[in-house]
């Protein structure tokens, strides 16, 4: 059996994304998964389609669970809108992963969802409620220009393929 260099060179070398990798990634995956990368233009179309998502499931938790006093209602309301925050989290990883952008950007939005969580509980109408709103805005406003406003990397990155083929 004769091996030449090439053969060798497949066997050790490292094709990370693989010549004829393609983006694939079912829309379940896409609103929940935090691997892979996403473009622009899908960014903004999942953000569209999980916002009118979000308002309906809140609507309907919301009249479900009026009857109960604010500050049980406002905890209660938050908990069951965890999984909204999580899509709206794993969209802008995965866009910030089309990027180019990795460890320290994903911290500072899992901070931006951690400081929209805490603004959720704030009491409605009271002065925190308007100082953490301040802040939330500042502190996602990066991570929105970044998401909506920044070309995504050509061909394949550390994240993964690229999604525009």
């Amino acid at each position: 059996m004769e091996i030449d260099n090439l053969d060798i060179a497949a066997s050790i070398g490292s094709d990370e994304f693989g010549e004829t990798e393609t983006w694939n990634m079912s829309l379940y995956d896409q609103l929940t998964s935090l691997e892979g990368r996403i473009n622009r233009l899908r960014y903004i179309l999942l953000h569209i389609l999980s916002l009118i998502g979000a308002v309906v499931y809140a609507v309907i938790i919301g009249i479900a669970t009026f009857w109960l006093p604010e500050p049980i209602w406002t905890i209660v309301l938050t908990l069951l809108l965890l999984p909204v925050y999580y899509i709206s989290y794993a969209l802008v990883v995965k866009r910030l992963q089309d990027t180019g952008r990795g460890d320290g950007w994903i911290t500072y939005a899992q901070i931006g969802v951690g400081l929209n969580i805490i603004y959720s509980l704030t009491p409605l109408g009271s002065e925190i409620e308007l100082y953490m709103g301040i802040l939330v805005t500042l502190v996602m406003l990066p991570l929105g220009i970044v998401c909506l406003f920044y070309r995504g990397d050509s061909g394949p990155n550390k994240f993964g393929p690229d999604p525009i083929p």
